[in-house]
């Protein structure tokens, strides 16, 4: 498979997020479970978004969500940091990015290999989680900008895993020649989680935000965000950069 896009995603995962994979694998080994979960987290989170809109991969993301809830349970103490489950952590981990490889080398990943993974995720677990999240409505208007296309965010908060598709989408429905301003004017507060999805796409499009406020601004700089996402020009200028 090669595309731009897809060519770009394999670029980054591994010159970016399989070196941060090894790592947390290393700290698992060593019985440091939290922290490497937590160095886990965001490099699987941003794969799972984005994989999940792009053609072919939805299979991958599927097992990157499955092999992420695992480790949420791992981490929040509700399945025991047995060596059994470490290294089915691990194995659930490297099979994301076997996936991944099988894509970019076949076309296609295994998909026997896949449910054979979740299966054994979904019985470690005692079984698998019930109830479909139930889609928010749509709640990114897309408008014309002088300097490229405007995402305008219509919902005051901004948490929900149907909300990060969207948007997510919307700039994956973008050319990535142009910037991609983020106008969060109309937004009281904006979930770091939300963030995590968009971080994936900051080294293929260059997003500018503007219009933060309130809390949203407050997780914007906590989450030192503006090392990855720029200011729109008009923001700096009315001094929302000042903290």
């Amino acid at each position: 498979m090669s595309d731009a896009l897809s060519d770009e995603f394999f670029a980054e995962v591994g010159d970016k997020y399989y070196p941060q994979v090894l790592e947390g694998l290393e700290k698992l080994a060593a019985g440091e479970v939290a922290p490497g979960i937590e160095v886990l987290a965001r490099p699987l989170h941003t794969i799972k978004g984005v994989t999940g809109f792009m053609p072919g991969f939805e299979a991958a993301s599927h097992l990157t969500h499955k092999v992420e809830s695992f480790l949420k349970k791992l981490q929040a103490g509700s399945l025991p940091h047995s060596a059994d489950n470490l290294s089915l952590a691990s194995y659930g981990v490297n099979s994301v990015f076997a996936a991944i490889e099988q894509i970019r080398d076949l076309g296609a990943p295994d998909q026997g290999e896949i449910d054979a993974v979740c299966e054994v995720l979904e019985a470690a677990t005692g079984g698998a989680q019930g109830g479909a999240q139930a889609a928010s409505a749509n709640c990114v208007a897309r408008e014309a900008g002088p300097d490229g296309p405007v995402l305008r965010l219509t919902c005051a908060r901004v948490h929900t895993k149907a909300q990060a598709d969207q948007l997510v989408g919307a700039i994956l429905a973008l050319p990535q020649t142009e910037p991609v301003i983020l106008d969060l004017s109309g937004v009281t507060t904006f979930g770091s989680s939300v963030w995590e999805d968009l971080t994936g796409l900051a080294g293929m499009w260059t997003i500018r935000v503007r219009g933060l406020k309130g809390a949203a601004r407050e997780t914007f700089y906590a989450w030192d965000l503006d090392a990855v996402f720029q200011l729109a020009p008009e923001a700096a200028a009315t001094g929302e950069a000042l903290q």
